[in-house]
């Protein structure tokens, strides 16, 4: 087998199975997809250099293109002087400097910050990006290559089917799981292997004009045997017959899916990436076969939802839009607030992949919800890169516009694949404009994909390609060093997934080193291991000392040093996250528990509420209307309350108050606070 159609093959399967965890959401799927990536770019390197052809190619506009942005994500972690952060970023100086707890070490502290709020996540999204520009590359090589482009849109149009079938099959069950997982959400809809309706359109957005288009091109390839449609299916073998029909049935399908999801925007993007397609088509005198095609299975999807109750609730979703929209946590509002962050942070942005770290803090709408995007992917890349990023995306887009525009000698002869890539691609912007379809890593490669084969299809053909030259000897030594750099990206991605942290008393000088390469969650997590026993075990001697059995001051000392430790790996954790409310929940408790042990060891009365009040006060200020972090916060207060002095009673009263606001349907915190109050009142 020919080496370029095993790597179609290969990327084809990639993209099929990748929205099947869930789009590859989670942490280990991710790094998976950037793996496998990776994996079929070291073989497409290889592939280049046996061809005699530059092991990358660098002149390639693309390739410059893609590499500016990630070079965007790299200046983001740097580490800059602090005269020089705060010229670029004065409020990402500000952030660290109120948020950022101070070194465990201070000699050790140089002063230097990166402009990502958030190092690690700015990492993570810029090697998730590359691994799919690396897809984008291998995409414009493979497609210039005999009917390869083909394979590549029969396997999008597999994976749409499949999400279809699966999708519709779940919905109309009623078993609405996910392989094994049971669905908490939208489980009135149809999502495919996807937790959101949106990001299960959009996927399929991308994938319904494809099997459109595969099915017109095998209309159109039936025999000609007369003039007639009877004559020319008269005409035509079964096995044609059979292929034409059961391209439209699953295209009909995938149709269906999409508008039992019932997301919106996904089906307005679809239905006007289908028309301007057909438009195109029409002007050009191509349409004949995609645009009856269409139309088909638009009327036939028309001609079922106009049946019973399921069109009505797809009708009364599309009237409801204005209302949504102008609603408390509607598309506006998100969109109003997130102008906000990026005015706080104008020109360098708080870091690519930043956002749900940062924008908990300036939100005032939407209490008790969950939001970690923007709901527009171009608007959340401006807050996440700032100006300059969107000049360096503008950039980017120039050249790849620039090598499209500047062709000799036409297109390359996609058919109809090439018009209905461009529709996919024009479907999955727009629907982007009012979702994070982008920001699923599934959806991001496929989108990636068809963007190449778009850019194939529409710039000149380069001929070198169709040239099978006699291989040069060194070609391995040639292709080593850029096989290496993308092998060193799938490390970067895999190496989260290893083994956690191990830490002791006698290595917290050597705690910065032992994860300079990891993400704070990783931290957090071994914090918590650690701080929870800990304070488990304080809480046993301190009731033993209630009780006058007094424990020794070795034991309280031991526990003493396993809550330090906690201390400094919570402390390094908010070092690389500074703007995580949980994370200073989690410290200002290691903090009480710690000045509890002091307390139990001097034998004396320590105000260890006003220790842990700071840090409570600032998980506040970073997220004000989350209703976990209110009630974390709540939960110390009311078991404080009783040893609160009237002054700590009086500022930890508005807390509360607000807590009990936000998590209106905690009965658990109403009565506890309801029975505070009412022991106040009594004593009062």
């Amino acid at each position: 087998m020919p080496i370029h159609r095993a790597l179609a093959y290969a990327l084809g399967a990639i993209l099929i199975v990748a929205p099947l965890p869930f789009g590859s959401v989670q942490p280990m799927a991710t790094a998976l997809l950037v793996a496998a990536c990776c994996a079929v770019g070291v073989i497409w390197v290889a592939w280049r250099s046996r061809r005699g052809l530059p092991c990358l190619p660098w002149k390639d506009p693309v390739l410059a293109a893609g590499a500016l942005i990630v070079l965007l994500g790299g200046l983001q972690i740097v580490s800059l002087p602090r005269p020089i952060l705060g010229a670029v970023s004065p409020r990402t100086v500000e952030f660290r400097d109120r948020y950022e707890p101070a070194s465990a070490s201070p000699a050790d502290d140089s002063g230097r910050r990166p402009i990502s709020l958030h190092p690690w996540a700015t990492r993570h999204s810029t090697l998730k990006f590359a691994a799919c520009w690396l897809a984008l590359m291998v995409t414009l090589d493979l497609a210039s290559v005999g009917a390869t482009h083909r394979t590549l849109a029969t396997a999008l149009v597999a994976g749409g089917g499949f999400q279809a079938i699966y999708g519709l099959a779940e919905y109309f069950s009623g078993h609405q799981h996910i392989f094994g997982y049971s669905k908490e959400y939208y489980a009135d809809v149809a999502t495919g292997t996807f937790i959101n309706r949106n990001h299960f359109a959009g996927y399929l957005g991308m994938t319904i004009p494809l099997a459109i288009a595969l099915a017109a091109t095998s209309f159109s390839s039936l025999a000609v045997a007369g003039r007639s449609l009877g004559q020319r299916l008269a005409a035509a073998p079964g096995k044609a017959i059979f292929k034409t029909g059961s391209l439209l049935v699953l295209a009909l399908t995938m149709t269906t899916a999409l508008v039992c999801s019932r997301s919106r925007m996904g089906i307005t993007s679809t239905l006007l990436a289908l028309v301007t397609v057909g438009m195109l088509l029409a002007w050009r005198g191509g349409g004949r076969g995609f645009i009856p095609a269409a139309l088909l299975v638009a009327s036939v999807t028309l001609l079922l939802f106009s049946q019973g109750d399921a069109g009505d609730s797809v009708v009364g979703r599309f009237l409801g839009t204005p209302a949504d929209i102008k609603a408390g946590l509607g598309r506006w509002s998100l969109w109003t607030q997130t102008f906000t962050m990026m005015r706080a942070f104008p020109v360098t942005g708080v870091g690519l992949g930043v956002f749900p770290a940062v924008f908990p803090g300036f939100r005032s709408t939407g209490e008790g919800f969950y939001v970690d995007h923007a709901h527009n992917d171009f608007l959340e890349f401006a807050a996440e890169a700032g100006a300059l990023g969107c000049v360096i995306l503008g950039v980017a887009a120039f050249l790849v516009v620039r090598a499209v525009a500047r062709r000799n000698s036409g297109s390359r002869d996609f058919g109809l694949v090439g018009y209905a890539a461009g529709g996919s691609v024009l479907a999955i912007a727009l629907h982007s404009i009012t979702d994070f379809n982008l920001a699923i890593p599934s959806n991001a490669l496929t989108a990636s994909v068809l963007l190449g084969m778009v850019i194939c299809w529409a710039r000149s053909p380069s001929p070198v390609l169709a040239i099978e030259r006699e291989p040069h000897r060194p070609w391995i030594a040639k292709s080593l060093l850029p096989a290496g750099a993308i092998a060193s990206v799938a490390c970067m991605a895999l190496l989260p997934l290893g083994s956690g942290v191990s830490f002791h008393s006698r290595s917290r000088s050597e705690a910065p080193s032992l994860l300079a390469w990891g993400n704070a969650e990783r931290l957090f997590q071994a914090a918590a291991d650690l701080g929870t026993v800990a304070a488990q075990d304080m809480q046993i001697l301190s009731n033993a000392r209630a009780e006058g059995q007094g424990p020794s001051d070795a034991s309280v000392q031991y526990v003493q040093s396993r809550l330090r430790d906690a201390i400094v790996l919570q402390t390094l954790a908010l070092r690389r996250n500074p703007t995580s409310p949980a994370g200073h929940v989690a410290l200002g408790h290691l903090r009480a528990a710690h000045c509890a042990a002091e307390a139990l060891l001097a034998g004396d009365h320590i105000d260890c509420i006003e220790v842990a009040m700071p840090e409570f006060r600032l998980a506040l200020e970073l997220s004000p209307v989350s209703a976990s972090t209110q009630a974390r916060v709540a939960e110390f207060l009311l078991a404080s309350w009783p040893v609160m002095t009237e002054i700590q009673r009086a500022h930890a009263r508005p807390m509360l108050e607000r807590a009990v606001q936000v998590n209106r349907n905690d009965k658990a915190l109403h009565l506890q606070w309801e029975a505070a109050r009412g022991a106040l009142y009594t004593h009062e």
